[in-house]
């Protein structure tokens, strides 16, 4: 070690750049030489941190500018992440952290063991991450320049934080070969990101967008193109990054410019969530708080230098990219008529706020229906099916106003060029560079399309949608063929079906006997045709011919949420993220029902059997024969005709007849709790007391092992802190007074956004089938035709 020292020194007369290359891998071992284990923030073995709320537990470096231990998270001080971060700084800015390491409770530890080894368990001892390093450890040190190791007693680095970088490096940092930045998915959440910086093993340093969950590498949107040359990325104590060979020549300069000394700066280089990778600089020793300065970056434009064939690209799905230039963070927008389907994670994409036109319509009547709206300097560059030139741009949009297939026209004014794009749209941008226009396709108006002139005038003239012709229908589903029945829900079979045009489609035919009669099937079928959200089952027509009455809806291949979550085969397809991407759909297309549509409208039988799953897992809720419609100022309504399934019913709906949009909130709080365990409400935990499913859930909550709630179909890795969140929200949800219970408006802002404090919920009600069942009505409630119904679809799957 002496004799590198010595050799570094002597060749560093001839380049002080090249001081600073020989002697940066070496600067962990020279400052421990120097130091020895004796000085004061050394940590000996045996030592150990406990996770505190509202304390700071951590080994702090020397000067105190960094610590290592637990950080309690941004959006929620009771879990805590076991990080490196700048203690100095204002938001105590993390460097380092654990990858691939769920979140902890308040009494975890980590702990340096008497082996060596770094231990990190959850506050139940059960261990989450741990460090096995190389060799003999005595102590371990926070050292001042951020990085943290585990040191032998001549000190000799065993491991070091430094080696296994998260998403940042400091100064006298080096990433070598086959090292890698993970972005992080959000400024809070610590989960691995969409991107991800790497040093091949031959050197080439290079940027990738990735698959969250498995970390699958899409195209490469920057290179350096030193392949073969053995290169790697260094930030020296001057405060310049930049890639080195391994023969000292320097390829390239991150730094444009000289920055500040490390004596007047903090200094990092992150990749941020938006995959850009900055250079920050924040003074010290000031009493001003202006946070952290850019000074670099990488690539200038990631929303133009990002175009991958397999992804989204630099945003998500039906949105596009906004560069900030660098110095601000990328912006994710929606074009006209689509919403964002998470604002608070706009990297999930966007969705249309509308039902998509319908194959197979007259093109003069699809032009009283949909629209093109213009927006300049956009496009979607791979998501093109057909592509005209020369054609001008009138042209250009009626083939795509009477195309069914097409979503977007984008126009080239030089050239003359026409593309049709179809759904979804990935890699798009906006810029100048972009020179182009594209048309939005969306609904301008509402009219009912005939395409029968005997259907029953007094049941089909109001209902704002295509009405099919019953030969048509028969046709599709082989005349209701037993080979295309899908399933019998509470008002009558459901049937697949196939139109000539080959769309799938699924038939929900009346049945006679059915509890739904006439003014049931127009109420669900006018209500259906104003309500237009990706998470509510598409309506894309009727027949009402003769006897028949008959819905037209979108075929669901994965039919319905219960037959995932009840069956322990098929709840193995659904891991953590896309449950709880159905919980979030599903308080959305609540929230739609209750307050954003254009009209107000309760469910009143909401259920895991109503919730059918599109081909990639999306929720849509289905079922709107029993809804009702609320006036603006009307806040609950009394009914003596109690419809509903048991299990999902409010407590005083179940029992009053009263109902509201809480009712509704109640059955999503069953559900929550449903799709968490996989279990149904109705199972009973204690036969002696009925108590259910949210009695069993209220129990574990008292006693602090909600975790024990979950399904066992569910594997892990999970995060347990939106987990835990979730759990809480399905109780709140499902308490026993509707006005403890949340809107649909603050779920989904609890859902989303774990910076907001949740209350702590109340004890819900425990009834099962059998107490509604037991009930004692009064003389004058039974000469009052009182009663209480469960629909079929109860007892049988659709």
């Amino acid at each position: 070690m002496n004799d590198l020292f010595h050799q570094a020194v002597l060749h560093s007369m001839e380049s002080p750049r090249l001081l600073h290359h020989l002697l940066l891998p070496l600067l962990p071992q020279i400052i421990l030489l120097i130091l020895g284990p004796a000085y004061a923030q050394t940590v000996s073995l045996g030592s150990s941190l406990t996770a505190q709320t509202g304390q700071t537990t951590a080994w702090f470096s020397p000067s105190g500018d960094y610590a290592f231990g637990f950080r309690p998270f941004e959006t929620n001080v009771s879990h805590f992440l076991l990080a490196i971060w700048f203690d100095k700084v204002e938001n105590k800015t993390v460097v380092w952290y654990a990858r691939r390491c769920r979140p902890v409770q308040a009494g975890a530890t980590v702990e340096l063991a008497t082996d060596g080894k770094l231990s990190l368990k959850d506050r139940d001892a059960k261990e989450v991450w741990n460090v096995k390093a190389n060799g003999t450890v005595t102590y371990a040190a926070m050292l001042d320049n951020g990085n943290f190791v585990l040191a032998s007693g001549d000190g000799s680095v065993r491991w070091q934080s430094f080696d296994n970088p998260s998403d940042t490096i400091l100064p006298s940092q080096v990433l070598g070969p086959g090292k890698e930045l993970r972005s992080r998915l959000t400024d809070a959440d610590y989960s691995g990101g969409r991107f991800e910086l790497s040093i091949q093993s031959d050197g080439n340093l290079t940027f990738y967008p990735v698959e969250i969950i498995s970390g699958l590498k899409y195209d490469p949107y920057w290179s350096s193109g030193t392949g073969g040359n053995g290169s790697q990325l260094v930030f020296d104590e001057s405060g310049t990054v930049y890639l080195a060979l391994t023969n000292n020549t320097v390829l390239i300069n991150f730094t444009s410019g000289m920055i500040g000394s490390i004596g007047d700066f903090y200094q990092r280089a992150t990749l941020d969530p938006d995959g850009v990778f900055r250079q920050y600089i924040y003074p010290k020793n000031t009493t001003t708080s202006g946070g952290w300065t850019v000074v670099d970056f990488q690539p200038p434009d990631i929303c133009r230098e990002l175009t991958t064939t397999t992804g989204s690209g630099a945003c998500g799905l039906n949105s596009y990219c906004v560069s900030g230039g660098g110095n601000r963070s990328v912006d994710c927008e929606c074009p006209p008529g689509y919403s964002l389907e998470d604002p608070s994670r706009k990297y999930k994409g966007c969705f249309p706020n509308f039902t998509a036109q319908i194959c197979g319509t007259n093109e003069s009547v699809t032009e009283t229906l949909f629209e093109l709206r213009e927006v300049i300097n956009v496009d979607w560059p791979l998501s093109a099916y057909e592509h005209s030139s020369p054609i001008d741009e009138d042209r250009c949009k009626r083939r795509c106003l009477g195309d069914c297939n097409c979503a977007v026209a984008v126009y080239q004014v030089d050239g003359r060029n026409c593309w049709k794009k179809r759904l979804p749209l990935t890699n798009g941008k906006m810029g100048s560079y972009v020179d182009r226009k594209a048309f939005i396709k969306v609904p301008k108006v509402s009219k009912g399309v005939s395409h029968d002139s005997h259907l029953d005038e007094s049941g089909g003239k109001d209902l704002e949608l295509p009405l099919f012709d019953l030969s048509m229908i028969e046709s599709a589903t082989n005349f209701f063929s037993a080979d295309n029945f899908l399933g019998k829900g509470g008002f009558g079979p459901v049937y697949k079906g196939q139109l000539g045009d080959g769309q799938e489609i699924a038939v929900k035919r009346l049945s006679k006997d059915s509890v739904q009669g006439l003014n049931e099937f127009k109420n669900e079928v006018m209500l259906i045709a104003k309500l237009q959200h990706r998470n509510l089952v598409r309506l894309l027509g009727c027949c009402i011919q003769h006897e028949e009455r008959i819905l037209i809806y979108e075929y669901m291949p994965n039919k319905s949420l219960d037959t995932f979550i009840f069956d322990r085969t098929k709840g193995k397809l659904l891991n953590w993220q896309k449950r709880h991407d159905i919980i979030i759909g599903i308080a959305r297309g609540l929230l739609y029902l209750h307050q954003d549509s254009r009209l107000r409208i309760i469910h009143r039988d909401l259920k895991a059997g109503n919730i059918l799953l599109d081909k990639d897992m999306n929720p849509k809720i289905s079922d709107f024969g029993t809804a009702r419609i609320f006036r603006g100022d009307q806040n609950q309504e009394n009914t003596r005709r109690v419809i509903g399934t048991y299990g999902y019913m409010s407590p005083e709906y179940a029992m009053g007849g009263i109902f509201s949009v809480k009712s509704d909130v109640f059955s999503f709080g069953v559900i929550v709790l449903e799709i968490l365990s996989g279990k149904k409400n109705r199972t009973l935990y204690d036969a002696e007391s009925s108590m259910t499913l949210l009695g069993h859930a209220w129990e574990l909550w008292e006693e602090g092992r909600c975790l024990e709630l979950l399904d066992e179909a569910m594997e892990c890795p999970y995060p347990v802190s939106r987990v835990l969140r979730c759990v809480q929200v399905g109780l709140l949800c499902a308490q026993e007074g509707s006005k403890d219970r949340p809107t649909m408006a603050e779920v989904v802002l609890m859902l989303s956004n774990e910076g907001v404090a949740l209350p702590q919920p109340k004890r819900p009600v425990f009834f099962s089938e059998r107490t509604l069942t037991d009930r004692k009505w009064s003389s004058s409630e039974q000469n009052s035709c009182a009663v209480i119904e469960s629909t079929a679809t109860m007892f049988e799957g659709r």
